[in-house]
């Protein structure tokens, strides 16, 4: 996964889990996070005192317990990291495979002995990957080139 390669997983997990607690309205604790990254307390905690020597956090004291907060520069680090995450655990491959079939099936005659490899093509990427956004683009070719393909092999039985 591209996200591991170019960003420290549990860094970045430490900072998304904050900004996700703050979406949903809760209050965010440092054994909180521990607990759900299942990462030691003390690297947390380490990790947490550099966001708050950066500026990108905020802790106050709630009885015993210390909670945290993005400050508005934490946040919109936070909101960048989360996008860059999203855009890395696309399927880039297969996104590439997709747009190299589309642009042959644009630059293809349009008659089924052309379509079918295509079409073949574009099934075993459906089963290949689990990228949502890729799912959709095979499935939105694959729906043209097989009403394109039946109403081709349907024209050419009328003649």
């Amino acid at each position: 996964m591209l996200s591991k390669l170019f960003l420290h997983e549990k860094t970045v997990e430490i900072l998304l889990n904050i900004l996700e607690a703050e979406e949903r309205g809760e209050k965010v604790y440092p054994l909180q996070i521990s607990n759900i990254l299942n990462s030691p307390y003390s690297h947390i905690s380490r990790v947490i005192g550099e966001f708050e020597k950066n500026c990108i956090i905020e802790s106050k004291l709630e009885g015993r317990t210390r909670v945290l907060r993005l400050t508005e520069c934490g946040k919109k680090i936070a909101l960048l990291l989360r996008d860059l995450k999203n855009e890395l655990e696309k399927d880039l491959v297969s996104i590439m495979k997709v747009r190299k079939l589309q642009e042959i099936y644009e630059n293809s005659k349009k008659d089924f002995y052309c379509l079918a490899p295509i079409i073949a093509e574009l099934e075993i990427l459906m089963n290949s990957t689990k990228d949502e956004g890729v799912l959709e683009e095979v499935r939105r070719l694959k729906k043209r080139l097989e009403s394109e393909s039946y109403a081709e092999s349907f024209g050419r039985n009328e003649g």
